[in-house]
């Protein structure tokens, strides 16, 4: 089976295992703490695309490594943010609903933020083709209806269900860390080539999200667990969206560059983050 077929397969997949571990009551946390989950979306749909075009002022490289930024910071976290707040002591339960809420405002929110980079970055009379209808409807079929049909089986079947999450979000880690990786190899010479040009713009953006989630969260006075899902939530996104958009979608493979190197990245800053984040003296002047 081709790229083409595999990565939405795939992307599905891990969606579906996002929406195995999801009830409706996750979604009325919204209403039950409205703060975290305010200062979570704030962050992710809004400020970390804002981000995103501040670390491309002055840039002056290829249009398309601007754009892969772009469709970078669209993009919402992924399934790893979820396993990586648990292991940070963080509100696994916040990382989830935030997660869901994202992935499911992602359908419209990616296309309309990809639309304006476009005529911002590349202009309406580049190669690049914006097709937004058909990225809604490509990123409805691969996120929206994949974590639905989790849900549906959570309420149906829960005990089904809840056998079946661990092994599904298991298996999900192993194909994103496969997607990423097949990514990275197919393009590992641009990835090589072009990292002094764009790896030092990912490396800010990765740490100023999580700084930006971490200040926004401490601001309004949330609690250290909140503060942690918050952080991870805005640093972590989900690459495998971003490399679907960009292949699948997009038919242009140079994009995910930028996916790819940021993926290396925040990972990296992820386990310093941890390290930090569980350090008993961090854990009591925070809480």
């Amino acid at each position: 089976m081709s790229t083409d077929i595999l990565l939405p397969i795939g992307l599905a997949f891990i969606m579906f295992a996002i929406g195995l571990g999801l009830k409706v009551e996750d979604f009325t946390r919204v209403v039950r703490h409205p703060r975290a989950i305010f200062v979570g979306l704030l962050n992710q749909i809004v400020l970390l695309p804002l981000i995103g075009l501040a670390v491309l002022v002055g840039y002056e490289g290829r249009p398309e490594f601007a754009l892969g930024i772009m469709i970078l910071a669209a993009s919402p976290g992924g399934i790893t943010s979820n396993l990586l707040t648990t292991l940070a002591g963080g509100n696994a339960a916040l990382s989830v609903s935030m997660t869901a809420l994202t992935s499911l405002i992602s359908v419209l929110s990616v296309p309309v933020i990809l639309g304006f980079s476009q005529v911002f970055f590349v202009g309406t009379g580049q190669d690049i083709q914006m097709p937004l209808g058909f990225i809604m409807g490509s990123i409805l079929v691969v996120t929206g209806v994949p974590i639905a049909l989790g849900m549906v089986l959570q309420a149906w079947k829960p005990a089904r269900a809840n056998w079946a999450r661990p092994k599904a979000r298991h298996m999900a880690t192993i194909i994103f860390a496969l997607i990423v990786a097949s990514a990275f190899i197919g393009q590992m010479d641009n990835i090589l080539t072009y990292f002094a040009e764009i790896g030092p713009r990912l490396v800010i953006l990765n740490v100023a999200t999580m700084a930006l989630g971490l200040f926004t969260a401490r601001a309004l006075g949330l609690a250290h667990r909140d503060r942690i899902a918050i952080a991870l939530e805005c640093g972590l996104q989900n690459a495998a969206l971003a490399i679907f958009i960009a292949v699948s979608v997009l038919g242009n493979p140079i994009l995910v560059v930028p996916a790819i190197t940021y993926a290396l990245v925040m990972n990296i800053s992820a386990a310093g983050f941890i390290v930090w984040a569980r350090r008993p003296r961090f854990r009591t002047v925070s809480d």
